[in-house]
């Protein structure tokens, strides 16, 4: 390789005294590039901010394998469209390709290269990758940004994929996950948007995909990691023994109106459902503990919850939701920080007993909120909680946080006595009706039946009357399930039904006549 520059002998000198050097390259192709040399390698450290076009990474430089893309070499090169990058480089640095918004293609020669986090980050227009085959990982945000990018080969040798590594790719359609992979990071596959199906190679130890869902390990417990965002269904039930809905797994869904989540449940990480536009109907389960920053901030179509008495945690769980009403249970402590901040439309919140903290701008920018009673059994209301509340009036008790932060603060108040209000959380049968065998064709009766009735303040009752059965007809045989309502809940019993002697003779009369 010619070098146009002359080196003086006393330079020469004083360079080779070090224990690297460094070159311009300028051969064909490389004149761009500025190549590091080492005792027995060398490194393409930089790129001119005026490359354009295809680049050529040289395998060797003065007699020297090229082995490294260095940190950041191409970081800011905004005209180069095409590097090819050769089999003798072992190793891709960090955020080495970083912002080169033309970069269509990148060609890998080599089997066994390693990849550092961000190496192509917001290269939005890189269309083309062939990935080295024998890749052992998609480092952290090593796609992130990359819009152009439509589909991508993820090398079977590949164990882990980092936080964000495919971030923000818009245009990504299908995603397929070798059973190698053993590690999925947060946040993943954010903001893929036109991806239909996630498909995980069968023999996975770790991940699978139901229909193109992911499921896997997850902080050690099974979890819903990642749910397609062009997957057109408009309701989903998450499977049974599912207990996290990992970080942002459903987030910017725009298609889905109703999510059944299973029983036992435990958390439902940050940003699970941060904008699900159309997410009209879910119920946190009971065995709920975790509701993580905004996981299910800016829910639009989302009226209405009912926070479970076992949730010990929901900063800004509900930022700048359109929630109209919230019913937060018994048995829950703390109303996080900024928990609903700037739910403009929330008009209505009942705060239980057990609620001893409102904490920093808890209810900041609650904008439609009149009137809320404060129990004097809430000990502490930090700054900010009410802030931005324009046309509040605090029901409170004389003496109590809530009326001391009232007076501290310019806030309206009115001085009551607090009575919870509570309603129906669930029924279960206590006891069956006196008569539980029926004729076919019988009508049920109730007589004797009890329900147990639990309420949201925590209290219980045993209740004979204001229900309702279905069916009342017993038109089944055998065992015959009646469904009980009241107060919107339900419960449910079995009675035995049969046919009656007559009903048998009358039967065995009618099928002799149709055979003769």
């Amino acid at each position: 390789m010619k070098k146009i520059a002359k080196i003086t002998g006393v330079m020469l000198a004083v360079i080779m005294a070090l224990s690297c050097f460094v070159l311009p390259a300028w051969a064909a192709g490389e004149s761009s590039l500025t190549i590091r040399i080492y005792d027995d390698f060398a490194v393409v450290t930089s790129c001119t901010s005026t490359a354009s076009g295809t680049i050529d990474i040289p395998s060797t430089y003065s007699g020297v394998s090229v082995t490294h893309i260095g940190n950041g070499a191409f970081s800011g090169c905004t005209r180069i469209t095409e590097v090819n990058i050769p089999a003798s480089v072992t190793d891709v640095g960090s955020n080495a390709f970083d912002g080169c918004d033309m970069l269509k293609t990148v060609n890998f020669a080599g089997e066994t290269v390693g990849i550092a986090s961000a190496a192509f980050n917001n290269c939005t227009s890189l269309e083309s990758i062939n990935l080295p085959s024998k890749l052992k990982a998609i480092p952290e945000r090593m796609f992130y940004g990359c819009s152009s990018l439509a589909s991508i080969e993820i090398p079977s040798t590949v164990t882990s994929i980092g936080k964000e590594a495919f971030g923000i790719c818009k245009s990504l359609e299908a995603v397929s996950i070798p059973a190698a992979v053993t590690s999925i990071d947060k946040n993943a596959f954010i903001g893929c948007s036109k991806v239909s199906a996630y498909n995980v190679a069968s023999g996975n130890t770790v991940y699978s995909s139901s229909g193109g869902v992911i499921y896997g390990s997850y902080k050690s417990v099974k979890a819903l990691i990642q749910y397609p965002g062009a997957k057109t269904q408009t309701s989903y039930t998450v499977a049974s023994g599912t207990k996290a809905i990992a970080d942002y797994a459903f987030g910017d869904n725009a298609y889905l109106t109703k999510i059944t989540l299973p029983s036992g449940l435990v958390t439902i990480d940050d940003f699970a459902f941060y904008n699900c536009k159309k997410l009209a109907d879910i119920t946190i389960p009971s065995s709920v503990t975790t509701l993580g920053s905004q996981s299910f901030g800016r829910c639009a179509a989302l009226k209405s919850i009912t926070i479970p008495a076992n949730v010990d945690t929901f900063e800004s769980a509900f930022y700048m939701s359109d929630l109209e009403s919230v019913v937060i249970e018994n048995g829950v402590e703390t109303i996080g920080i900024k928990a609903f901040e700037n739910c403009t439309s929330l008009k209505s919140v009942t705060i239980p007993a057990s609620v001893k903290t409102i904490d920093i701008g808890a209810f900041y920018g609650c904008t439609a909120l009149e009137n809320l009673t404060v129990p004097a059994t809430v000990k502490t209301v930090n700054r900010g909680a009410f802030q931005g509340c324009d046309n509040i009036t605090l029901w409170v008790e004389s003496g109590s946080a809530a009326h001391t932060y009232a007076v501290n603060n310019s806030v309206d108040y009115e001085i009551g006595t607090y009575e919870s209000e509570k309603t129906v959380k669930s029924i279960s049968v206590l006891k069956l009706p006196n008569k539980t065998s029926y004729n076919y064709k019988d009508t049920l009766d109730t007589t004797g039946l009890e329900l147990s009735v639990s309420y949201t303040d925590g209290t219980s009752e045993t209740v004979k009357s204001g229900y309702e059965v279905t069916p009342t007809k017993l038109s089944k045989t055998g065992s015959q399930v009646i469904t009980v309502t009241y107060e919107d809940c339900t419960a449910t019993f079995s009675v035995d039904v049969s046919y009656s002697l007559i009903q048998w003779i009358i039967m065995i009369f009618l099928l002799g006549f149709l055979w003769y």
